[in-house]
């Protein structure tokens, strides 16, 4: 999204940029806990100090508190996705814009994958949802501005993406003409990176209504906090575009470069 200089929101930005941060932690734990998959000698090589750290990521990756933190820091993205949703000129523009990158990953990963057998491919992550969650969200916009339907929509979308994900949705190792519509929707799942339509849609439509309502003036709600103590999350908020596209790269990169100079092998 590009807000103007004088729509800038010093907390909206931060929470987006605080949100964004722990979804790069949380890839970086992702890869350090799959090492022992992407490197076949890893068993046979003694680096006490490299499998700390892998051990270390596994239990973050497989814990309690990843498992409920992982969705509220989500939720925190999106609802302020939602808001920064009234800010903008062209959500149509600003949602393709994000699907034309999904594309992008999705082309790459299973590129990746396919000579690697690595076991990245990405076909609807957060990118893909996020893109076509905006997108339903402006269609809805254009056929009635309204903050009580977006209301009544968003949260029965919830409700019911919710109570779905109880059932235990079906994971795919693949993806097949049969099962590329649930896995879009969420009602199936695929890949590490999957987040379905349901119920994250509602939640950014969700945002869009505390938007309108708390920033119709597009100022702060808390301008005597701000300071410089917010720059980097702030900074990183108004970044996520580049961050979202380039930071797995990055990581999965740095990890592999690690675990060659460690001695593995693929």
């Amino acid at each position: 999204m590009k807000e103007t200089r004088q729509t800038r929101i010093w907390e909206v930005d931060f929470l987006r940029g605080f949100s964004i941060i722990m979804m790069v932690w949380d890839h970086l734990m992702f890869d350090l806990k799959s090492v022992p998959e992407w490197f076949s000698n890893y068993a046979t090589l003694d680096r006490p100090g490299f499998e700390a750290v892998v051990e270390f990521a596994q239990r973050y990756w497989y814990g309690d508190p990843r498992a409920a933190l992982h969705y509220v820091f989500v939720a925190f993205f999106l609802i302020v996705s939602g808001i920064s949703f009234t800010f903008s000129r062209s959500n149509l523009k600003r949602s393709l814009k994000f699907l034309a990158f999904a594309v992008l990953i999705t082309i790459v990963t299973f590129t990746i994958d396919h000579f690697t057998g690595l076991g990245v491919s990405v076909f609807f992550g957060i990118i893909h949802m996020f893109a076509f969650g905006t997108l339903i969200t402006w269609a809805l916009r254009k056929l009635w501005d309204n903050d009580v339907f977006m209301l009544v929509v968003g949260s029965a979308i919830v409700v019911f993406g919710v109570l779905y994900a109880w059932k235990s949705v079906p994971v795919y190792g693949t993806v097949t003409w049969a099962n590329a519509i649930p896995i879009m929707l969420g009602t199936a799942a695929f890949g590490a990176d999957h987040f379905g339509i349901l119920p994250y849609t509602g939640v950014i439509m969700i945002g869009t209504v505390i938007g309108n309502q708390f920033y119709k003036s597009r100022q702060s709600l808390l301008p005597k906090l701000d300071g410089a103590w917010n720059r980097p999350f702030v900074y990183a908020g108004r970044h996520t575009l580049l961050i979202f596209v380039t930071h797995q790269i990055i990581l999965s990169g740095l990890v592999f470069l690690a675990g060659y100079l460690a001695g593995y092998h693929i």
